[in-house]
């Protein structure tokens, strides 16, 4: 599900730290930390935090941290390398037309010949429990962001189930009406070809009945309607992630209506199965989005 959320803390006295973070639709969970090399100790903790809250989506994270004062800083400078830069500049200058004096922005263009250190160390407790503290707070605004959008999508799915219930009741209701007018259909079919070929009026009977009951599709309506009604249970209180049973139960009621599909020979009972097909697949794009 998609989200984004936000978080800001202390961390340590002169510390602060900032952290970002976004999510899209993907199947698992794909979680990226963008840390810098300085603070590559924080990141277990940050992907320890957002693995044990979330289940799916492509999560990427992002970590800035600000010093409040210039304490613990220092820029080294490259002596020798800078002396060895301007005694070449002197002598090139005497022999071409170029002036050799300098502005500072023209050393920072000069690589290797600044250092920084941001005094970065090995972060003690207080800065790694500061820091899932805030990564637990981002965690929480994204989550509260991918509810809310879940409570839209959780609205559309029960109304699209709904629908394909009171379809599969329609269907249920004719099933009778469905099987005898194929058993009609096959006895006169074979009275036809008893013009020809004499047939025994039970054997007649036997077979009109093995016909209907091969075509007969009630367990099929009966596990449908089982899992419509599991997934509208496990869409109206779902307390745990619920996604990917909501796929598999696509891939359930799909399963039933291509078999129903196949056995019936009642073409607006066909009609009807490919119209709930259509519908089965919209409920299958919004679960795509469901943790």
């Amino acid at each position: 599900m998609t989200g984004i959320g936000r978080a800001r803390g202390p961390l340590g006295p002169d510390r602060t730290a900032e952290l970002s973070v976004k999510s899209v639709n993907h199947r698992s969970l794909d979680l990226t930390v963008r840390v810098r090399e300085s603070e590559t100790l924080l990141e277990p903790v940050i992907r320890r935090v957002f693995s044990s809250r979330l289940a799916r989506g492509k999560v990427d994270v992002a970590l800035q941290i600000r010093r409040l004062s210039a304490a613990g800083r220092d820029v080294a400078v490259d002596e020798p390398l800078l002396e060895a830069f301007l005694a070449r500049l002197s002598a090139l200058s005497q022999k071409y037309p170029i002036v050799s004096k300098l502005e500072p922005r023209d050393l920072l263009a000069i690589p290797q010949l600044f250092a920084f250190d941001n005094g970065a160390e090995e972060p003690d407790e207080a800065e790694l429990s500061g820091i899932e503290r805030v990564a637990g707070e981002a965690a929480d605004a994204l989550i509260a962001m991918r509810e809310t959008e879940g409570a839209r999508v959780a609205a559309d799915l029960s109304a699209r189930i709904a629908s394909l219930r009171e379809r599969l009741a329609s269907l249920a209701a004719r099933r009778e009406e469905i099987v005898s007018r194929l058993r009609d259909g096959v006895r006169e079919r074979l009275k036809a070809l008893a013009v020809d070929f004499p047939m025994d009026p039970g054997r007649l009977e036997q077979e009109a009945a093995l016909a209907a009951d091969r075509s007969d599709v009630s367990e099929e309506l009966h596990r449908l309607e089982g899992h419509l009604e599991q997934f509208g249970s496990l869409v109206a209180s779902a307390d745990e992630p619920v996604g990917k049973k909501l796929e598999f139960l696509c891939q359930e009621i799909l399963r039933e209506l291509n078999t129903v599909a196949s056995k019936a020979r009642d073409l607006p009972l066909v009609r009807e199965v490919v119209d709930m097909k259509s519908e089965l697949e919209k409920v299958r794009e919004q679960v795509a989005n469901v943790e």
